[in-house]
C-alpha cells in the first residue's frame, strides 16, 4: 500500500474515534485489519490495539472530578497508536511486502507426510543440536542421501504442489 492511501486510511480511523456513535469493539477489528494490511501480521500495532480494553471496573482511573471513564482512555491509546503509525509510514515509509514467503507449516507438513517418524526424528535432532551452519548442512545432506530418493522427490513435490506456494510462483 501506498504510504499517502496508508496514512489517509490511518487518519480515518483517528477521525472515527470521536464520533457519537462510537463503537470500541468495531473499531478495534477494522483497525486491526487495516494495519496489518499496512504494516503485516507480525506488526507490534496489531498487538497493541487489540490489547485495549474499555474497564467499567470502580478501579479504573478517575479524572479530577472523580468520573471515570476509560472510554477516553481506550481512544487516546488508540490514537497515540495510529499517530505512531503515521509517523513511522512518513519517516520510513511502507513495510516492503513480502507476500513470497512459503509458510514453515507447508514445510514441516511435507516432512512429517514424506518421512517415517525416525527419519523425521533424526532431521529434527541434527537441527537441534548446536552446529556451524556450514556443518550442520553436510550433516542434512548426508541424512537425506541416506532416505530413499523418492522421499526427498516426495518432499520437494508436496512443497510446490501447495496451494499457496503454487500462488506465489505464479506471481
Amino acid at each position: 500500500m501506498e504510504p499517502k492511501n496508508a496514512i489517509k486510511v490511518l487518519k480515518d480511523q483517528i477521525e472515527k474515534l470521536e464520533a457519537k456513535d462510537f463503537d470500541l469493539n468495531a473499531w478495534k477489528n477494522f483497525t486491526v485489519l487495516l494495519t496489518e494490511r499496512i504494516f503485516g501480521q507480525e506488526t507490534k500495532k496489531v498487538e497493541a490495539i487489540r490489547n485495549i480494553k474499555y474497564d467499567q471496573g470502580s478501579w479504573v482511573l478517575r479524572d479530577e472530578t472523580g468520573y471515570t471513564n476509560s472510554m477516553e482512555a481506550c481512544k487516546k491509546l488508540g490514537k497515540e497508536i495510529l499517530e505512531e503509525a503515521i509517523v513511522e509510514l512518513e519517516a520510513f515509509g511502507a513495510p516492503e511486502e513480502t507476500g513470497n514467503t512459503i509458510s514453515f507449516e507447508v514445510i514441516l507438513n511435507a516432512l512429517q507426510d514424506e518421512l517415517t517418524g525416525s527419519q523425521f526424528r533424526e532431521i529434527k535432532k541434527a537441527l537441534e543440536e548446536e552446529r556451524q551452519i556450514k556443518d550442520l548442512k553436510k550433516i542434512l545432506m548426508t541424512k537425506l542421501k541416506g532416505f530413499a530418493s523418492e522421499s526427498i522427490y516426495a518432499i520437494v513435490a508436496n512443497i510446490l504442489s501447495n496451494e499457496d506456494v503454487i500462488k506465489n510462483l505464479h506471481s
